[in-house]
């Protein structure tokens, strides 16, 4: 028997920092990474607690337990999660040493 339940899907939020770090990298001319940005995004909307290939989630701070980090490569993605509003707010985007 099938359940009719269907699975929340959480809004996206794109911070003003984050998309000033996207142009950066835009500029910087290395634009295949905004395909593997978008498919972490798709991913991200699923579930953003879930680990998976290709998906090092991993949680900040345990002082504030809705701020984590997904690797893309020398990249990360830092975003946190409210689940009173189901949304993820995509705040840095930055190479790896350069952010926090």
């Amino acid at each position: 028997m099938e359940s009719n339940k269907k699975a929340t899907v959480y809004k996206i939020i794109q911070g003003r920092d984050f998309l000033r770090d996207v142009k950066k990298i835009l500029k910087s001319g290395d634009k295949s990474v905004l395909l593997d940005i978008q498919e972490i995004i798709d991913e991200l909307k699923i579930n953003p607690h879930k680990k998976r290939p290709k998906m090092d989630i991993k949680l900040i701070s345990p002082k504030k337990e809705s701020t984590y980090r997904v690797r893309l490569g020398k990249h990360r993605l830092v975003y946190e999660i409210d689940e009173t509003n189901k949304t993820i707010s995509l705040t840095m985007f930055f190479i790896r040493g350069k952010g926090y």
